[in-house]
C-alpha cells in the first residue's frame, strides 16, 4: 500500500529495529515492500518466534501522520489472554519509540477502550469480537440486540472498513484440529476473508503452521469474488534466506523425548535451575498437576497456574508475571502470541499444528542454546477427549512418537513437523466441502445486501449459534467479589454446558435492574444482593426450566430476561472455576 506522504513501511521497520536494538529480520521486510505495492491480501507463513507482530507495529505507526491509506490497524486473535499480552508488548514498543501520537487499544467484551473501533492507531481484538462487529452484531451492544432489539452495527463495520487488518495465528482462529465443529469457525473466518478483500481492505493472515491445504481454499474462495491470488500474496519461510534467523537457530538444539505421566515431578527435579512450561489440554488436569507440583516442591511464586477459567484479574496479573516464574503449569493459553521463552516443555499429546505452537516457547530467547520437549505419553482418550479430533492426535503423536530420543537443530525441528503436519491435514481437511459451507453464504449475503440490517443479522446470529466456536461462553461471576466493587474483571468464562450444570444446581445470576420495564420479579426466589445497577439473585425453577428448554443457544435466553451472567459464591484465587 503506497503511502501519500513519508516513508514506506519497510522504511518504518530499518527505523524501528535500529531505534529498538533488534536485528531485521530479511522476510518481515520482505513482506512489509510487498504491502508498500500493494500486494493484497498477503499470507504470511513464517516460523514461530521469528517477530510478525512487528508488521502490525509497523502498520500502526504509520497511522500517525495520516500517511497510510488506513486510520487504524485491528489485529485479530484467538483467544483474550493473547490479546492482554500483544496490547502489553506493543504499548512496551511505542512507549520505548516516543510514539506518542500512536494508540494501542484492547477490545474484547468486559474490556472497552475502543468499543465500536473508532480509536486511530493499533486495536487489539478478539476473533469473536470483530466477526460481531463486521457482520452487523457490534460487541459492545450484544444486549441490547437482543434484550430490545436496536445497535448502531454500522459504526464498527465504517471502521473496519477504513483499517488494516491483520489476522494473527489464523490456525488458531479457524479451530482446525478441535472437536468442536471445525467447519464453524473456519468456514467464518474464510467468510471473513472474502468480505475484507472483496472491499480492497488491506488485510495480512500471519501463521506460523496454517496447512497448504487451508492457503489453497483462500485462494479458491477469493478467485470466486474475482480476487487474484499468486505467489507474490503467500510469503512462505524460504522463499528468501535470512542468513542472520538461520545462523541463531542453528546454535540451538531441541532433544525430544516420551515420557511417562508419572516421571513430571522427577523431570522438575532433574532441572532445578531451568525455566519449565507445563501444558495440559484441559482445565481439570491443569490443576492436578499444579496440586501436585506444589506438594512436590512447596508452594512458591515462581510456581504460575494458568488457564482460561481463571478470573480476569488474576490471569492478567499472571501473564505479567511469567518472566518471573520458574514453572508454568497452563493450558492451550499460552500456545500462541505469548513471547516467552523455556528451557523445557512437557506436554500432553494434541495434534501437531497446535504441538509446534507449544515447542515454538522453548529455546526462544536470543541467548537460548538448548531446549528439551517432553511429550506425555498417549495412553487413553482422556487426554484430550471433549477438546481435540482422536484422530488426527493420535496420528500426530504416531509422528512424535518415531522421533523419540532424537536431537535437532530448532529450526530444523520446526521445518520437519510442519511437513509432517501438511501430510497428515490433507487427510482431515476438504476444501470442496468448507468452500459449500452455507455459513460462508449466509454471513457474505449479510454482509454485501444493505437492506439486511439488524434484524437479519440478529437473525442469522441466533440460527448459527453465533459465528465462532467461541460464541455460548456464559460469563460467571465471582459474588465475593462484585459485592464490594463491581468489575467484568472478577469473572470467567464457562462453556454453554457448564453453565447449563450451574444452572441446574441453583446458583445465582446477575439480573440487570429494568428501568420502567417488567420487573421479572415473579420469577425470583430470593435476592442476595442489590446492587446500584444490578440485583443478585436465586431464580425459581419455573424461569430455570424455562431457559434450559429454549431452542436459542444459553446466552441469548439469559439476555432476553436481563441476565447478564452466573454467579458463584467465590472463584478460587489460585485455582480458578475448575471442577464444574
Amino acid at each position: 500500500m503506497k503511502f501519500l506522504n513519508g516513508p514506506s513501511l519497510s522504511q518504518i521497520y530499518r527505523n524501528v529495529c535500529w531505534l529498538l536494538g533488534w536485528s531485521p529480520r530479511e522476510l518481515i521486510e520482505e513482506a512489509l515492500r510487498r504491502i508498500d505495492n500493494d500486494v493484497n491480501p498477503l499470507i504470511v507463513k513464517l516460523p514461530t518466534g521469528y517477530g510478525k507482530t512487528s508488521i502490525t507495529l509497523c502498520a500502526g505507526l504509520a497511522c500517525k501522520e495520516n500517511d497510510a491509506n488506513w486510520l487504524r490497524v485491528i489485529h485479530v486473535l484467538p483467544m483474550r489472554s493473547i490479546v492482554d499480552d500483544i496490547e502489553l508488548r506493543l504499548s512496551s514498543h511505542i512507549q520505548r519509540l516516543n510514539f506518542a501520537g500512536t494508540k494501542v487499544y484492547k477490545q474484547y467484551m468486559g474490556s472497552s477502550m475502543s468499543p465500536f473501533y473508532c480509536g486511530k492507531g493499533i486495536i487489539v481484538t478478539t476473533f469473536d469480537t470483530f466477526m460481531m462487529n463486521l457482520f452487523k452484531i457490534p460487541a459492545p451492544e450484544f444486549r441490547k440486540i437482543i434484550e430490545l432489539g436496536y445497535s448502531h452495527y454500522d459504526v464498527p463495520r465504517a471502521n473496519i472498513y477504513s483499517s488494516a487488518v491483520v489476522f494473527d495465528e489464523f490456525h488458531l482462529l479457524s479451530n482446525i484440529g478441535s472437536l468442536e465443529d471445525e467447519l464453524k469457525s473456519l468456514a467464518s473466518s474464510l467468510a471473513a476473508v472474502r468480505a475484507l478483500c472483496e472491499a480492497g481492505v488491506p488485510l495480512v493472515i500471519s501463521t506460523a503452521t496454517l496447512p497448504e491445504v487451508l492457503i489453497r481454499t483462500i485462494v479458491d474462495i477469493l478467485k470466486k469474488v474475482g480476487v487474484e491470488i499468486d505467489e507474490r500474496n503467500i510469503l512462505r519461510w524460504g522463499d528468501l534466506k535470512d542468513s542472520s534467523f538461520e545462523k541463531s537457530t542453528r546454535l540451538k538444539r531441541i532433544s525430544l523425548r516420551i515420557i511417562d505421566k508419572n516421571e513430571i515431578i522427577n523431570l522438575l527435579k532433574k532441572y532445578p535451575e531451568k525455566k519449565v512450561l507445563v501444558v495440559m489440554n484441559k482445565v481439570e488436569r491443569a490443576v492436578k498437576v499444579f496440586r501436585e507440583i506444589r506438594q512436590a516442591v512447596g508452594s512458591s511464586p515462581q510456581i504460575i497456574l494458568l488457564h482460561g477459567r481463571l478470573r480476569e484479574d488474576v490471569k492478567r496479573e499472571r501473564i505479567k508475571n511469567i518472566d518471573h516464574a520458574q514453572i508454568v503449569i497452563a493450558t492451550q493459553v499460552v500456545e500462541a502470541g505469548v513471547d516467552k521463552s523455556f528451557d523445557v516443555l512437557i506436554t500432553d499429546p494434541c495434534p501437531l499444528d497446535r504441538f509446534i505452537q507449544r515447542a515454538g516457547r522453548v529455546a526462544r530467547s536470543a541467548e537460548s542454546r538448548e531446549g528439551n520437549i517432553c511429550v506425555i505419553e498417549l495412553t487413553d482418550d482422556e487426554q484430550y477427549s471433549g477438546v481435540y479430533s482422536r484422530e488426527l492426535t493420535r496420528d500426530s503423536f504416531n509422528v512424535l512418537e518415531r522421533l523419540d530420543e532424537e536431537t535437532f537443530e530448532k529450526l530444523e525441528f520446526e521445518e520437519m513437523l510442519i511437513r509432517e503436519m501438511e501430510r497428515v491435514y490433507e487427510q482431515y481437511v476438504n476444501p470442496d466441502l468448507i468452500i459449500r459451507h452455507t455459513r460462508i453464504k449466509i454471513l457474505n449475503q449479510l454482509d454485501e445486501q444493505p437492506l439486511l440490517g439488524k434484524d437479519e443479522a440478529r437473525g442469522a446470529f441466533v440460527e448459527l449459534k453465533g459465528f465462532t466456536d467461541s460464541f455460548g461462553i456464559v460469563t460467571v461471576f465471582d459474588a465475593s467479589e462484585i459485592c464490594k466493587n463491581f468489575s467484568y474483571e472478577f469473572c470467567v468464562g464457562v462453556s454453554e454446558d457448564a453453565a447449563r450444570r450451574l444452572l441446574k444446581s441453583g446458583c445465582m445470576v446477575l439480573m440487570r435492574k429494568r428501568s420502567g420495564r417488567e420487573t421479572l420479579s415473579r420469577y425470583i426466589k430470593e435476592v442476595k444482593i442489590d446492587l446500584e445497577d444490578f440485583r443478585l439473585v436465586c431464580l425459581k425453577d419455573e424461569l430455570i426450566k424455562r431457559i434450559l428448554n429454549a431452542r436459542e443457544p444459553l446466552t441469548v435466553s439469559l439476555l432476553k430476561y436481563g441476565i447478564d451472567g452466573l454467579a458463584v459464591r467465590e472463584i478460587d484465587p489460585v485455582e480458578g472455576l475448575v471442577w464444574i
